[in-house]
């Protein structure tokens, strides 16, 4: 997957170690962190995630992927992605937006453009994401952008005294898994003629 990707009103980038201020501004926040599994951070902590995303950028082969994601216009910073790979071709989603952009459908925007930049340069068949089942915005988020949820599947609580996290899987069929002929023989028989 290359960055940045750009989308209509948003950019995705490689994080940069100077992002640790902009990200530091919201991230102290209680609002920011109410669906988060972590607690407010102090600022040395926010640099020390900021070095992680920069180091793991690094890595090779590539794993995770932790764009900052900004407005175009503005340049503001308003939250964060992230897509690590479990496996080839099967990846976790997460994804944070500061308070003062929530239900701007800014996550859904920003998710929808990693998912459309990292699908085929990724060979990716499922991504998989929690979310706190208090968190309404982001189950639409999900719901928007085509993952099911797996109701079977109870993810981790996101902090001690939640219940547990709602999972969700996004499952893409591989294009090379669907021939000519495949589909052929498929309309071939809704029409009888097998």
């Amino acid at each position: 997957m290359r960055l940045p990707i750009e989308s209509a009103r948003l950019v995705l980038r490689e994080m940069s170690a100077t992002d640790w201020h902009a990200l530091d501004a919201y991230n102290r926040d209680p609002a920011f962190h109410r669906f988060l599994p972590i607690e407010p951070p102090d600022a040395a902590a926010t640099r020390g995630f900021v070095r992680m995303c920069v180091a793991r950028a690094r890595e090779r082969p590539r794993r995770h992927y932790d764009p900052v994601v900004h407005e175009r216009g503005s340049g503001v910073v308003v939250g964060t992605l992230r897509l690590s790979l479990r496996e080839p071709g099967v990846a976790d989603l997460g994804y944070a937006i500061r308070p003062d952009r929530w239900n701007q459908g800014f996550a859904t925007e920003a998710v929808a453009a990693m998912l459309t930049g990292a699908r085929a340069p990724l060979a990716l068949r499922e991504v998989w994401a929690t979310v706190d089942p208090a968190n309404a915005a982001s189950r639409r988020v999900m719901e928007k952008l085509g993952f099911s949820r797996r109701a079977g599947e109870p993810g981790a609580p996101i902090k001690p005294d939640r219940p547990p996290s709602l999972v969700y899987l996004l499952n893409w069929v591989p294009a090379e898994t669907v021939s000519e002929r495949a589909v052929q023989k498929t309309v071939e028989a809704s029409r009888g003629r097998t």
